[in-house]
């Protein structure tokens, strides 16, 4: 996976999802797994991946399963809620998807991570 990750948006982004983000596009998948609570649920794909063993198998999965780059498109934060909207350009069917991803966080660390396709308008 090739990230694009524009450094002024790196920095408007909090922390933990930038940990995450950062380690995941490096291929560091334990460190991406270690940002998780213990009992995290991941759904993308409009499958769920609940407990730490199963969200580390999905983060190597969704980031080895394809060759695709990644693009920060923007970016909200409300309270413990961070929603980024990404495009994803690959090689999968349609080519280019833009999702959204809604991080929860709780004390540290990444309570929920829910990836869905962005509406059509």
């Amino acid at each position: 996976m090739t990230p694009t990750l524009d450094p002024e948006q790196a920095r408007q982004v909090p922390g933990l999802v930038r940990a995450y983000l950062t380690a995941r596009d490096a291929g560091r998948y334990a460190d991406a797994a270690a940002l998780f609570a213990p009992d995290a649920v991941v759904v993308d794909d409009g499958r769920t991946y609940t407990g730490i063993d199963a969200v580390s198998d999905w983060i190597v999965e969704s980031a080895t399963a394809v060759e695709h780059t990644t693009t920060l498109l923007g970016h909200t934060v409300e309270d413990q809620a961070v929603d980024l909207r990404v495009r994803v350009d690959g090689d999968f069917a349609g080519g280019t998807v833009t999702v959204c991803q809604r991080f929860t966080l709780d004390y540290g660390v990444i309570r929920r991570l829910t990836i869905e396709p962005e509406p059509a308008p």
